[in-house]
């Protein structure tokens, strides 16, 4: 009897750990899910009890937006209850077991998860009302100097343009929050918005300055993503979500907002910029807004408005004469009188004359200038200047005095892109390589060269104007160009054929008129938010046959969006960049068989298909910046590529998941005889540089990423004493990436004169870096992340070129520049970097300093990195003459307890305080 007892107890002793093992399992997730939705309710309550802190000072609010955030108050409290009741409703354990195993996410955890996210925002939001509602109206700080006091040069313009910079620069100390210019296009202001960013830090203080174009077709997300980009804030999933983190970042912050090309009344509160504009809790938000309408500017709250108009005759003689070249107005007795008459068609517009002036500077006779008068009395341009048929002529005119058909081409391409976007140089010139605007040249360096030569043109015509640079803090930069918004609609007017442009314009889908797809032969859809398509390809797309399709920057590009475009069998062209492609390669992509261009780059693609030799007029396909380093290619799809010139399958990325793919490559290539002007790809063994350097010059490697090296304690790519059989990839070779080796000993003697990027990263052996002078002279940029035996980087002062320095994770790092005993300069020397724009400094806990002794020159200097820095106390900076303003991101702690050798060099740098 005892036994079976104890049988019986045994048994059930077992049973209740099986039970309690398996029941366990599972019961982790369902206590994730209660405690999310404790979370939500907490959050719901602290939302409920600031509205009512609110309604208490106000109990009958008469603004909209303090209604507004009420009624959302009411939904998100409403959905609260109903997550509740439906989570409290599965209380049994196996119930809810049941729940949880047909719903992953659990019944009510995601939406408690997905809510909680929404309270939160509705919270900041309502923090931002309830600041306003109990500030008192009060002035902003006196001015730092009269804007009549400044020093600056002479406005080309004349007086009246310096006028009303002072006047806007004086509205930063008024008690208006709102000021409008307004004006018709090409007046003027943008270029008056401009100075106001460039000098208001000498008259006023903020911690933000943000000039952001609105643009026609604007929406609540392209502004985020304008106002994020300036701020360098990350990207958030949702609208909602992005304008919670825009709010609470500049919430507590004085911010001057300019706000350019407005059209109608925009609801910045649901961009997430605090309201209301004025003094609150003592910090200064303030906002300018050029438009050409004055009832824009009235609805936009301006009570104070700037009227920009035409110019003078004497002004716009000087601003014409300014762009033309007082020696080219001079060569002949009379071409200053004919000058003077083509100034006075262009009416006093700012832009007509800027642009016709530079378009008249290489008019040599009298005969030029009536051929040309001529031409611009017969546009009609002195007729209502400013209007679009005024602004057409006077591009027209430009357009048809550029040098070559290839100079015009190459501009109205630039149209393509959106209204006010700055683009990238190398990203036109890829664009009018893809588009065969440029001739083919087996030198895809001279190529690119001769791109860039082509931009300068148009940008000493006026028909390009410099973009900004928000990643080197540069405004404008040197980097990036960008339309007049008037140009653009004038170059689309007359540009050749159909063209189908709605580039970000905030489109959910494609568009669905069959008249504007019908005989479209160049679309432009980038830059939106594609995230549904036709259910079929019928309808719009049906007959549409173009010959460019780009739609990249569309990150949810839905895939019905491609099955459709599998029927546009003429493409030549075609852009996916950045489109959401996962895992599978698109294989609609491989019945374009007439495709020249292909760009995949910023995605997510595991493996090519051996379809993709259908291809058999593929000239230029790139693959860059994957988000795996690895892409298997089968062997003999290079082979069937044999017009390919182009293939750029390089990254920098980690995220590895295959270790075979690059054998068939070179394979293809040695077995073929492929000449392909630019390769970009990964490699794992140096026996693999070898054979690539046997290719050359036949096969140009450009991007190299190495890892592993099999096991070699030295890397020798970069290293005179291997040019032999390493010369063919040291001669072409532009960027260099290498990751997870075992080197120890880096030595740089060899000239690579191409060489701009190098990133090394997880070499923790990595100790010395020898850096010969002259070597790689040309080298822009630098990374290194995760090598803890590295001291110092003395060896990146001798890199005259460097733009960017970019170092995290280096727990070695004791200093960056060492000394004379480093092969450094000695302390009495000013170490210069004569054009580094950007130093990041993260994650370097040891870091004690710059340089050890002495000080360093950063004239170009314009961001400045610096996070988990904590030893770092002082910045030994020189100030240069006509240093700019340094954009530094920090900590406000650290910040704080910096150490400076003098008020002028902690007057360089404006914090951002993270």
């Amino acid at each position: 009897m005892e036994l079976q007892l104890a049988a019986v107890l045994g048994s059930l002793a077992l049973g209740g750990a099986l039970l309690v093992l398996f029941f366990g399992k599972w019961w982790q997730p369902l206590a994730d899910a209660d405690r999310r939705v404790k979370e939500l309710g907490d959050a719901v309550e602290a939302l409920l009890r600031l509205r009512a802190e609110l309604l208490g000072h106000d109990p009958a609010p008469a603004s909209d937006p303090v209604r507004a955030w009420l009624r959302r108050v009411q939904e998100a409290q409403d959905e609260a209850a109903s997550i509740r009741a439906r989570h409290d409703g599965g209380q049994l354990y196996v119930v809810r077991l049941v729940q949880y195993l047909l719903l992953p996410a659990g019944p009510a955890a995601g939406m408690a998860e997905q809510q909680l996210k929404a309270v939160r925002a509705l919270r900041e939001q309502g923090a931002a009302l309830l600041d306003a509602a109990l500030a008192t109206p009060q002035a902003p700080p006196p001015l730092l100097c009269q804007p009549e006091d400044l020093d600056l040069p002479a406005d080309p313009a004349g007086p009246g343009r310096r006028a009303h910079l002072n006047d806007a620069l004086r509205f930063l100390g008024d008690p208006d929050a709102a000021l409008g210019v307004f004006g018709a296009g090409g007046v003027g202001k943008t270029t008056l918005l401009r100075r106001v960013r460039e000098l208001c830090g000498r008259v006023a203080r903020f911690d933000h300055v943000l000039l952001v174009a609105a643009s026609r077709d604007c929406t609540v997300a392209k502004l985020q993503r304008e106002v994020v980009a300036v701020l360098g804030l990350r990207d958030a999933p949702t609208e909602q979500a992005q304008a919670a983190g825009i709010l609470s970042f500049l919430r507590d912050k004085s911010f001057l907002l300019l706000l350019d090309g407005v059209w109608e009344r925009l609801d910045l509160e649901r961009v997430g910029i605090p309201q209301p504009f004025g003094v609150v809790a003592g910090k200064v938000r303030k906002v300018i807004v050029a438009s050409r309408s004055e009832a824009v500017c009235a609805d936009m709250g301006c009570r104070k408005k700037i009227k920009m108009e035409c110019l003078n005759e004497d002004d716009a003689w000087s601003l014409f004469e300014a762009n033309v070249g007082e020696e080219a107005i001079h060569r002949h007795s009379q071409i200053p009188t004919f000058a003077r008459q083509v100034a006075a068609e262009c009416s006093g517009l700012p832009l007509a004359l800027a642009t016709i002036g530079r378009a008249m500077s290489n008019k040599r006779t009298p005969e030029e200038w009536t051929d040309a008068l001529s031409t611009l009395k017969a546009s009609q341009l002195s007729t209502t200047p400013g209007s679009d048929k005024n602004t057409h002529a006077l591009v027209k005119f430009c357009y048809d005095n550029l040098e070559s058909d290839m100079a015009r081409e190459c501009f109205l391409t630039c149209a393509l892109w959106p209204e006010d976007h700055s683009i990238s140089k190398d990203e036109i010139v890829q664009c009018w390589i893809g588009l065969g605007l440029l001739p083919e040249l087996a030198d895809i360096d001279e190529a690119h060269r001769l791109g860039h030569s082509v931009i300068a043109a148009l940008e000493a015509a006026r028909l390009l104007e410099p973009g900004d640079n928000h990643r080197f803090n540069m405004y404008p930069s040197d980097t990036h160009v960008r339309l007049h918004d008037a140009v653009r609609d004038a170059a689309l007017r007359f540009a050749p054929g159909k063209w189908l442009v709605r580039a970000g314009a905030g489109l959910r889908e494609p568009p669905r008129e069959e008249a504007l797809w019908r005989d479209a032969r160049r679309v432009s859809l980038m830059h939106n938010c594609i995230e549904d398509a036709p259910a079929k390809a019928g309808g719009a797309l049906a007959d549409a046959q173009p010959a460019s399709l780009m739609l990249q920057g569309n990150r949810a590009l839905p895939r019905r969006m491609l099955q459709a475009i599998q029927h546009f069998t003429g493409l030549t062209y075609l852009d996916l960049e950045d489109t959401g492609i996962v895992d599978a390669f698109p294989m609609e992509i491989c019945c374009l068989v007439n495709l020249e261009y292909l760009n995949l780059s910023k995605n997510r693609i595991l493996s090519l298909p051996m379809e993709l030799g259908n291809l058999s007029r593929l000239k230029y396909f790139n693959l860059r910046d994957n988000y795996y380093v690895q892409i298997t290619i089968p062997p003999g799809l290079i082979a069937r590529l044999g017009r390919l010139q182009v293939l750029e399958a390089f990254t920098a990325s980690i995220v590895s998941v295959a270790d075979d793919y690059v054998a068939p490559v070179i394979d293809d290539l040695e077995s073929s005889g492929a000449r392909v002007a630019s390769l970009g790809i990964w490699l794992d063994s140096t026996r693999d540089v070898e054979r690539l350097a046997r290719l050359a010059p036949g096969v140009r490697t450009r991007s190299l990423h190495l890892r592993k090296l099999d096991g070699a304690r030295a890397l020798p790519l970069l290293s005179a004493e291997h040019a032999p059989e390493l010369g063919g990839v040291q001669e072409s070779l532009r960027e260099l990436v290498v990751y997870s080796s075992d080197v120890e000993e880096l030595v740089a003697d060899v000239r690579a004169p191409r060489l701009e990027v190098v990133k090394f990263g997880f070499l923790p052996r990595l100790r010395t870096v020898a850096w010969s002078d002259g070597a790689a002279a040309n080298l822009r940029e630098v990374a290194l992340g995760a090598c803890h035996s590295v001291t110092h980087l003395t060896w990146v002062q001798r890199l005259p070129c460097l733009e960017s320095l970019n170092l995290s994770g280096c727990n070695g790092l004791t200093r960056l520049l060492g000394g004379a005993e480093d092969g450094g300069s000695a302390p009495e020397e000013v170490v210069v970097f004569p054009r580094l724009r950007m130093l990041a400094l993260l994650g370097l806990p040891k870091l004690e300093a710059v340089r050890g002794e002495g000080e360093c020159a950063f004239p170009e200097l314009r961001r400045v990195q610096t996070r988990g820095c904590p030893r770092l106390r002082r910045i030994p900076m020189r100030p240069a003459r006509g240093q700019g303003s340094v954009r530094i991101e920090c900590d406000k702690h650290w910040w704080s307890a910096l150490q400076w050798d003098g008020e002028d060099v902690k007057a360089c740098f404006v914090p951002v305080q993270l």
